[in-house]
């Protein structure tokens, strides 16, 4: 029987991937906002799930992407019938351009609300914030009304071209609203005008229930406190150290007895900070808001070196000042008072106690020459101060729980859909804004995301938001996964770590090695085989994810 291999496809984790943006009903939404060309080969649902595996593969986004595409199994992770050399640079840039044209924006809406719906996922609280990314080379536009690659500062203050991406999403960090926006736009700006495209995205999608907009402390505006309330929208953000109110809570917190401050609670299972939480309340802009002083066990790192900063100098200048009046003494008490009221009266350390005292010392007063034989030295008193200090533990002890504490500002009424609202659910709302922070280590990550090879900025706007949708569906993915890993139940991850809590890419490393050899049996037929069986994980996954080995097959 003579069997030809016609292919061995290194297939990896790109069967899941494609398989879920299958089930999410993805490609025929797609192709219904952006209607098939009859002159075209293939469908703008063809170059969005290739662009999707391309990103999600760790390559560089359409960097040889024809010569890619033939070494991956086309028909089976796209759809039968494509030839690889369709997927030419000229095509892809025709459906880029498509897209864009088709309101790209929208596009990406759309299935995100539809990923929302498919996956059952709550639209109840929400979790928004923004990031850069660093492009490079020279970018025109045939039209002024396109994406704008400016230079702007950085996170971390550096001046850099750039273009913004914003994200609102769950817990899960799945996104419900992803933008591409211009390089400089700041956040306080941002704030208020997603507030009402989310509005209006809810409201196309027949959702008009109330929601909780969790932000960081650039959302803390009048404008986004008005824009909150159009949007029928309850918000939570912190509030900026600078801000009068902020500062008044966080001055009555100081006057409150420990038993006024909630008991100390965890939001973390095991190993993580334990907070106290005090509330009141107050106006902003004419709105009535709570305001939550969180303290935390542990401190900011930042906000720690800049204490023990401070500490260090402290000490170096007492002991400054110690040395330099033990050199220099008084010849009259009166002096030595007057100096040692004044010393009092500068000094005002945070961290030491420091006590001062005039001190007399009588000794031989010296003169010129050498003395006469047998003659008795003259004595004088002197008066000098002495400094003892000490460092003060308690004092040290109280800068750091100041130091620890923040100020959370709410409109969040006390009780909401029959859900007691206390400070402590505002709290652990509040943390789950690291949701959104760790997606945007995927938009920055080079393993997703490196540079981006297009030339016009319309095309760098539908990469971008190729890049938000990608992370979407991995995000889905991850999520899908992690609702049947439990603690009792590990996953056996690389070098034998026990995964209760996988990532997408722990779990991709878990399928790295899958191939799939392409058979041509005698009479023409075309079979897959699986170049080694799957391993108990792996089958445990796609068993998990509603799937078998047929996806390979």
């Amino acid at each position: 029987m003579d069997v030809r291999i016609r292919a061995i496809y290194e297939s990896s984790y790109l069967n899941i991937i494609s398989t879920i943006f299958k089930d999410l009903g993805l490609p025929q939404l797609i192709d219904r906002l952006v209607p098939v060309d009859p002159q075209c080969q293939t469908r703008a649902s063809d170059v969005v799930g290739l662009l999707l595996l391309d990103i999600l593969s760790g390559r560089q986004a359409l960097v040889h992407l024809e010569r890619w595409a033939h070494d991956i199994d086309l028909p089976k992770l796209i759809r039968p019938g494509l030839d690889p050399s369709w997927f030419n640079d000229d095509a892809i840039a025709r459906h880029l351009d498509r897209l864009y044209e088709a309101n790209i924006h929208q596009v990406l809406s759309s299935c995100l609300v539809q990923i929302y719906k498919k996956e059952g996922l709550p639209l109840r609280v929400f979790h928004a914030d923004t990031t850069d990314k660093t492009v490079y080379g020279a970018y025109e536009s045939d039209s002024s009304d396109g994406l704008h690659i400016t230079y702007g500062y950085n996170r971390h203050h550096r001046w850099q071209k750039q273009i913004g991406f914003g994200l609102i999403g769950n817990e899960d960090g799945i996104p419900f609203y992803g933008d591409v926006h211009d390089g400089n736009v700041p956040d306080k700006t941002w704030n208020p005008e997603v507030l009402s495209r989310v509005h209006e995205q809810l409201r196309e999608a027949k959702i008009e229930d109330e929601w909780i907009y969790v932000a960081d402390s650039a959302a803390m505006t009048k404008d986004t406190l008005a824009q909150t309330k159009a949007a029928n929208a309850f918000l939570i953000t912190r509030g900026p150290s600078s801000l009068r109110i902020v500062k008044t809570a966080l001055s009555e917190a100081d006057a409150q007895p420990d038993s006024a401050w909630s008991a100390p609670f965890a939001l973390a299972e095991k190993n993580g900070a334990t907070y106290r939480v005090w509330e009141t309340a107050s106006t902003y802009e004419g709105q009535p808001v709570r305001l939550i002083v969180v303290e935390s066990s542990a401190l900011d790192q930042r906000k720690g070196k800049t204490l023990e900063t401070e500490r260090t100098k402290e000490a170096e200048l007492l002991r400054e000042e110690q040395a330099r009046w033990e050199r220099h003494p008084f010849s009259c008490r009166e002096d030595a008072e007057q100096a040692l009221a004044s010393l009092k009266a500068s000094l005002r350390p945070r961290f030491h106690r420091v006590e001062a005292a005039v001190e007399e010392i009588v000794r031989p007063k010296k003169r010129r020459g050498r003395p006469k034989k047998g003659a008795e030295p003259e004595m004088e008193t002197l008066y000098t101060l002495r400094l003892s200090v000490e460092f003060n533990q308690d004092a040290w002890e109280q800068a750091r729980r100041k130091a620890s504490r923040f100020v959370l500002v709410t409109t969040v009424p006390k009780e909401w859909k029959g859900q007691p609202m206390d400070a402590q659910e505002i709290l652990k709302l509040y943390k789950g804004q690291i949701s959104v922070e760790m997606n945007f280590s995927f938009l920055k990550d080079p393993f997703f995301t490196d540079e981006i090879y297009v030339k016009k900025p319309e095309r760098v706007a539908v990469l971008g938001y190729l890049f938000l949708l990608a992370l979407a569906i991995y995000r889905v993915f991850q999520r899908r996964v992690r609702q049947f890993i439990t603690p009792e139940r590990p996953l056996k991850g690389a070098g034998g770590r026990k995964l209760t809590r996988p990532t997408g890419q722990a779990i991709f490393q878990l399928f790295w090695y899958v191939r799939v050899v392409l058979l041509e049996l005698p009479d023409g037929q075309i079979q897959r085989r699986l170049g080694k069986p799957l391993t108990p994980d792996q089958r445990r996954i796609l068993q998990g994810l509603g799937m078998d080995e047929s996806i390979y097959l």
